[in-house]
């Protein structure tokens, strides 16, 4: 039985793989591409049949896609995504081993990689971390500049360094309500005025 439920699960993922294949192609058109029969692909794309061995590996050549992400085994339709190195992504061994312990066994608490994931795919992620490397480079030049400093200068470099700090958080802000949009409540803290003002 459930081998049955498992069979079950692989046929719809690969209609559905395949589906995403044909995207806005007509059927014609995908069928020459894949070089079959149309009523063949019809019948890939509405699961009446399932693809032998041979055609996995066919179409996963065609396309540049992994057999595992057409079978719904992998998230990365690229094979060279999937093993992509530590060292190309540019992460620290720390880094990864965090990541890679976290998707095994939820350790540590909090660390969650496809939030991680859902973060970097935000559109305001990459000026998220500009912000930050802003802030950090505020704070080293401040420390530099305190080192023998006038102490009635510490006010004002304290002053810069909460203006970068609220930089930080209004990206912030924007990469929060792009994960988890909340447009009732948007909407509210515009007719309060308690929006952001547009930059």
């Amino acid at each position: 039985m459930r081998r049955e439920e498992n069979n079950g699960e692989i046929f719809r993922a690969f209609q559905k793989s395949f589906q995403d294949l044909q995207g806005g192609m007509s059927l014609e058109a995908f069928a020459k591409k894949l070089g079959m029969s149309q009523a063949l692909a019809r019948s890939y794309l509405t699961g009446t049949r399932f693809p032998d061995t041979q055609v996995l590996q066919k179409i996963s050549e065609l396309w540049g896609v992994s057999v595992d992400w057409l079978l719904g085994r992998s998230a990365f339709r690229v094979k060279e995504n999937e093993r992509m190195t530590v060292r190309e992504m540019g992460l620290s061994e720390k880094a990864a081993v965090l990541l890679q312990s976290a998707h095994n066994t939820g350790e540590p608490e909090g660390l969650n990689p496809q939030l991680v994931s859902a973060m970097i795919e935000n559109e305001h992620f990459a000026r998220f971390m500009q912000q930050i490397q802003v802030y950090i480079s505020r704070a080293e030049e401040v420390r530099e500049k305190l080192k023998g400093a006038d102490p009635g200068m510490l006010d004002f470099y304290s002053y810069r360094l909460r203006a970068e700090k609220l930089a930080v958080t209004d990206v912030l802000h924007d990469l929060l309500n792009g994960m988890a949009p909340l447009p009732e409540l948007q909407e509210r803290e515009k007719a309060k005025g308690v929006e952001k003002p547009p930059k």
